[in-house]
């Protein structure tokens, strides 16, 4: 950009501003320009516009840079030695470091455009060649995309080495660029070939910030989706700015998904950051495949970072040797390119760095650094920038210098008169215009001292060639880039991939390619079945239902067999059928085959008399088919229904509801009667529309002899006219005025002629317009009313017309506040944006036949309110019979209850709704998942609320409970029937007889047996569960114990009568019946409390046998505990039966005996079958079987023991005396 030297006669122009920038130069015939990343950061110093913004500092001196921009130097060298190519002609150049930010590289491609000479004489004529003829660069994508969409527009061919982004190969946006290296599209295929490979359908891909890192992403999902070769498991985008917690949170997304291979498209410096964050949280386990700007960064090649990217697999671009260029890098000294004094010589940066030392030592000598001479011994120092084992940037440079020396040269030769340009004419070096060189640069094909073909294709690109290289950490520490594959695309055979997997060291444990799959493949017999909301990698293997089969691995959908054919058991196969049909032998056959013979032969009589009466006339009303209009095959048919080709008619889309983008809301070429009848009622966003007063009466006054002010036809008044008028200003084309054309004169009458130029009343682009140009004059007109000595800008100062400068400009631009005619408020926000509003329109079809647009609401953001629509439905014309807005869904809405199911590749509002399954809900309209209810809750029938779990327990209010309730009642009312019958007969014999203390305490623990039963009914509860089986097992050992002893004394006695057996009776007295049932009860009890207190049985919320219900239920808590009460009850109930067995046959004074073996069989054999009972019944079930087993036991007891003594006592009572029961036993004794 330039500006005027002289106000008053613009003799001379110079640089409206002058870059600083890192560079290097040397003069010659024809002057390439470079631009390289000699720094890879910059720093930016902060911009308040209120003083002139400085440049930024370039930062971190990056060696391979610098040689990528030395090698463009030694290749120009290396041409100009060159007697064959390009003779008497000498190559210069001017390369600019671009220090790693699009500012600074898009200032160097500016200054390459503009030249170095500040100021110069303006001469009618510019001869000679530009400053620059062609430019090697830019080494980033989006730095290449904004030289290229600039410098493209005056055709300056740019070849990059570097810059990969497949959008750069749109010709129609960027005609004149080439590359050395291949498109990002072609890497992206590349990578998904070696994911194809390995059979890697699960990876995660993480990008840069910037145009290289957008397009990669949108290429690789767009080409993996196509290939069907995998799914992304994420997407991640590096910051730019390096965000720790950014950073951060990506690698914690890398270290917890299940995708083992991990893709980075990036540059080193963020690549740097993101694996120092990988370090701290320490993830290993993953495949890194790096794109080629890192697969060679020998910054990442660290034994601290290396343990992680060890067997990382890499496209790199094609290695190259370039002879003598170690020899060239060698004699590189600064006092040779030391032409400047303001540090910015890349070679004297470049000194600097390698040796340590400064040429300008302000301070530097003071705080102890040496002073560089010039010259230190280069050969002698370690420096990377010497290391040419692996070229592969710098013979893309190699490549693009010598691409543009051969398109210069084959332009040179050029015979006159056989030229490619108007005339046959050639360029030459005096009139040389980049766009020359494109056309030659097209069709430049060559071939490289190592062997490489050079050309370009139709969109810039040469032939792609990859390395595949693999990353080795070998056991002395060091790193090694073995080349293990290549991938190319060749004229012949299209794109190959090439890899020896045995070359290829992984960083497992395996020794093997990592397994990096979403979901396991689906044998055959099974479906893939996607899973809700992931990608299409990520599925579920469902059986194939009967009837269908899949025959191969991920098969998507289940045939359907045959109709002969059934499914095999494994679902893999078509069986035949079993065959079963109607057959002529059985006599449903018969009596059918005889029933259709009969209906033959009647249609035959049928068709007889139809024969006979053949011209009979058939009139039908629904036969349709077209076939029947043919009169000589149906002479007398005839039909009151329309033929079937009446019903084709042309295609007619209605019932539509057109939404228009601002782009055609007001067209009014849309608006129709052809048109109107499907778009009328269109709903569209339109600009906000404006009125300016005046602008009709300044437009009438436009004349073209007013605004003529150049002779090449390019003036747009002029060009107005004539459309308007349809003629041709003087001098006119030829054959104008003989095909009767009219000639303009100027004094055409503009008000009376039909244009929509002066159509006025729909201002909304000019209305923007309008407050555009307003915001600017409001602006200039703030700062040139700033008072000296109070203005924003440094020292207070202020902006005048004298010496103004944009960015002064650009500090009043934003502080912009003001009110237009039309009422409308004009500002703008920190991104320059103004409040936005838009018109809502509505198309409307007058009855008429006219249309007219109707404002029927707006949008717009407020500084307050945020985000506003207002819509005025009343208004709005609905082009539908109902007169309502239509309804417009994919899937109808899913009522609670239900959960959205998407359909599989379908767009998201496109879904099934599944209900719920059982124990879950969903309480509202389409709800993505089903809640799972509490712990105590479920699902109500609807299922769009959780209810209270039915709960179920032995209750005193069921038929059962009631039963067991009145059964326990009933006993324990016997028992105390019994004991006041004993109690008032006490001094009968009967009740005498053998220890009636005991029959009294035997009575008691009964009752205790009955009562006890009453513990297992009722919600159970912490102490109901304890006593309950305390309470059981004291009561029955209490009663059983008592058996026992009166057992013992039956036989004691008994042995006692006989001679010398008298001794026997001091053990059975009184007091040691009463010990021993004490002490056989206090063991029972011993074994209860040790239960209770070890681990207490406790109510307990038994959800196993029904999910909607709660079995209220009592656990044992420990079932040892439980069995050794059983067991104790078993054993003395044992000991008790062999007893009385043993003396079932004394005498009958004796023959209690007889009743307890009786009650002791019936209890040993309810509780026998007691147990297999508990255990398989349910919930209250089980507490009514022991509730049973309790009761059943009792009666039985109840009634052996004590039936036949109540018997005697109330119905014989004549038994009931002394002599009764001893006389009978003294008469058995005599015999």
């Amino acid at each position: 950009m330039y500006n005027s030297a002289s106000a008053s006669l613009a003799t001379s122009c110079k640089l409206w501003r002058k870059f600083y920038l890192n560079e290097m130069h040397k003069p010659g015939d024809v002057v390439l320009g470079g631009l390289f990343e000699v720094h890879y950061t910059s720093v930016f110093p902060e911009r308040t516009f209120t003083s002139e913004p400085q440049q930024p500092s370039c930062k971190g001196f990056d060696p391979p840079g610098f040689r990528h921009a030395m090698t463009m130097a030694f290749a120009i060298d290396e041409i100009n030695k060159n007697s064959n190519l390009l003779p008497n002609v000498t190559l210069g150049y001017s390369l600019y470091d671009n220090c790693g930010a699009l500012v600074i590289g898009f200032s160097g491609a500016l200054s390459l455009a503009s030249g170095r000479e500040e100021q110069f004489l303006l001469q009618q004529n510019c001869l000679g060649t530009p400053p620059v003829l062609a430019i090697v660069g830019d080494h980033y994508s989006t730095f290449s995309i904004a030289t290229s969409n600039v410098l493209g527009l005056y055709k300056m061919p740019i070849v990059s080495y570097f810059a990969t982004c497949s959008c750069l190969s749109d010709r129609q946006r960027f005609p004149s660029f080439f590359r050395t290296i291949p498109s990002d599209s072609f890497q992206v295929r590349a990578m998904i070939q070696i994911l194809k490979r390995f059979g890697w359908t699960w990876v995660g891909l993480i990008v840069s910030d910037d145009d290289y890192g957008h397009h990669v992403a949108q290429s690789f999902q767009s080409d993996l989706a196509q290939s069907g070769g995998g799914c992304l498991a994420y997407l991640e985008v590096l910051p730019w700015d390096s965000d720790p917690n950014e950073v951060k949170r990506i690698v914690h997304l890398i270290k917890t998904s299940t995708a083992c291979v991990v893709m980075v498209f990036a540059h080193k410096i963020h690549m740097i950051q993101l694996m120092e964050e990988v370090v701290r949280q320490d993830v290993k386990g993953r495949q890194w495949i790096t794109s080629e700007s890192l697969t060679t960064a020998t910054v990442l090649q660290t034994p601290r970072l290396m343990p992680y990217l060890n067997g990382t697999l890499g496209i790199a671009i094609r290695r190259g040797e370039i002879p003598g260029l170690r020899k060239f890098l060698l004699q590189i000294c600064p006092d040779q390119n030391g032409n400047n004094n303001n540090g910015k010589n890349m070679v004297r940066q470049f000194w600097e760095y390698t040796f340590q030392c400064k040429f300008d030592p302000a301070g530097w000598v003071e705080d102890g650094g040496a002073l560089c001479t010039g010259q230190e011994d280069i050969e002698n120092v370690e420096t990377e920038f010497l290391d040419l084992s692996n070229l592969r940037p710098e013979y893309n440079v190699y490549k693009a210098v010598y691409a543009l020396a051969h398109a210069l040269d084959d332009m040179l030769q050029c015979e006159p008169g056989r030229g490619p340009f108007n005339g046959h004419s050639c360029a030459t070096l005096q009139r040389l215009e980049p766009w020359q060189l494109v056309h030659y640069l097209q069709k430049v094909n060559f071939t490289t001292p190592f062997g490489d073909q050079v050309s370009f294709d139709e969109n810039g690109d040469a032939l792609p060639i990859y390395d595949i290289m693999n990353w080795l950490w070998l056991p002395d520490g060091r790193t090694k880039l073995q080349n293990v594959g290549v991938v190319k695309r060749s004229a012949f055979k299209g794109e190959e991939l090439t890899i020896d997997e045995d070359k290829i060291i992984w960083n497992f444990l395996s020794k093997e390619p990592p397994h990096s799959v979403c979901s396991e493949s689906c044998p055959p017999g099974t479906r893939m079945a996607t899973k809700k909301g992931e990608p299409v990698c990520c599925f579920d293997c469902i059986p194939c239902s009967e009837g269908k089969i899949s025959n191969k691995t991920d098969s998507t959908e289940c045939i359907i067999c045959p109709e002969d054919f059934w499914s095999s058991p494994q679902r893999d196969q078509c069986v035949p059928k079993k065959t079963e049909f109607l057959s002529y032998h059985e006599p449903l056959g018969i009596c059918l085959t005889s029933t259709s013979l009969l209906g033959t032969f009647i249609c035959v009589v049928v068709l007889g008399i139809f024969t006979y009466h053949r011209r009979t006339p058939m009139v039908s009303y629904f036969a349709t088919c077209s076939c029947l209009s043919d009169r000589k095959k149906f002479p007398s048919f005839f039909r009151t229904i329309p033929s079937d080709a009446f019903q084709v008619v042309r295609q007619n889309v209605t019932g539509l509801q057109w939404m228009a983008s601002e782009a055609w809301t007001a067209a009014t070429v849309l608006q129709t009667p052809d048109l109107m009848p499907y778009l009328g009622g269109t709903m569209g966003i339109a600009i906000s529309q404006g009125e300016i007063a005046g602008l009709r009466e300044f437009l009438l006054q436009i004349r073209p002899d007013k605004q003529h002010n150049n002779d090449y036809g390019n003036n747009m008044v002029r060009q107005f006219w004539e459309y308007t008028f349809q003629c041709r200003f003087a001098p006119p084309p030829a054959g104008w005025v003989e095909a009767g054309g009219a000639l303009c004169t100027g004094q055409e009458d503009l008000e009376n002629v039909e244009t929509e130029f002066l159509d006025i009343s729909n201002l909304r682009p000019e209305y923007n317009v309008y407050k555009a140009v307003y915001a600017l004059a409001y602006a200039l007109d703030e700062m040139l009313q700033c008072e000296p000595g109070r203005g924003p800008f440094t020292g207070h100062s202020c902006g005048n017309l004298q010496r103004l400068e944009p960015w002064q400009l650009v500090y009043y631009l934003e502080k912009v506040n003001f009110t237009t005619p039309f009422g409308d408020h004009v500002l703008f926000d920190e991104n320059g944006d103004a409040l936005p509003i838009y018109d809502i329109m509505n198309w409307l079809w007058l009855p008429d036949g006219r249309t007219t647009l109707q404002k029927v609401g707006e949008m717009k953001r407020s500084a307050f309110k945020g985000e506003e629509l207002t819509i005025d439905e009343d208004k709005i014309f609905w082009n539908f019979e109902s007169k309502k807005p239509p309804r417009s869904v994919c899937s109808e809405s899913c009522p609670p209850g239900t959960r959205m199911a998407r359909k599989k590749g379908e767009p998201v509002c496109c879904f099934d709704c599944i209900p719920c399954s059982e124990g879950k809900i969903s309480n509202k309209t389409d709800s993505t998942e089903c809640i799972s209810c509490p712990e105590d809750f479920w699902s109500s029938p609807q299922l769009d609320l959780c209810v209270l779990k039915k709960t179920e327990f032995l209750s005193y209010h069921e038929p059962l409970g009631i039963c067991l309730t009145s059964t326990s009642l009933l006993g324990t009312f016997i028992c105390d029937v019994v004991l006041g019958i004993f109690i008032y007969y006490r001094s009968t014999p009967i009740v005498r007889a053998n220890n009636s203390e005991l029959s009294f305490v035997l009575l008691g623990s009964l009752k205790l047996c009955f009562l006890c039963s009453l513990l297992f009914i009722g919600r159970p509860r912490l102490w109901t569960c304890q006593l309950r089986h305390a309470a059981f097992g004291i009561s029955f050992v209490l009663c059983v114990s008592c058996i026992l002893v009166k057992t013992m004394v039956v036989l004691a006695v008994f042995k006692a009568s006989k001679p010398g057996g008298g001794a026997s009776l001091k053990w059975f007295g009184a007091v040691q019946q009463r010990g021993t049932v004490i002490v056989l009860t206090s063991i029972q009890a011993a074994i209860c409390t040790a239960w209770i207190v070890s681990s207490s049985p406790a109510p307990h919320k038994n959800t196993q046998y029904h999910n909607d219900k709660i079995i209220y239920e009592c656990v044992v808590g420990s079932t040892v505990g439980f069995a050794v009460l059983l067991g104790y009850i078993g054993l003395l109930a044992t000991l008790s039966f062999l007893i009385a067995f043993i003396a079932r046959n004394l005498p009958d004074s004796f023959n209690e005996a007889k009743h307890i073996t009786f009650s002791m069989l019936i209890f040993c054999a309810v509780w026998v079958a007691f147990v297999p009972a508990y255990i398989s019944s349910p919930g209250k079930y089980a507490d009514a079987v022991e509730v049973f087993a309790i009761l059943a036991s009792s009666f039985g007891l109840l009634v052996a023991l004590f039936g036949p003594k109540c018997y005697i006592i109330l119905l014989r009572p004549e038994r009931n005396t002394k002599k009764a029961v001893r006389g009978r036993g003294t008469t058995k004794s005599k015999h």
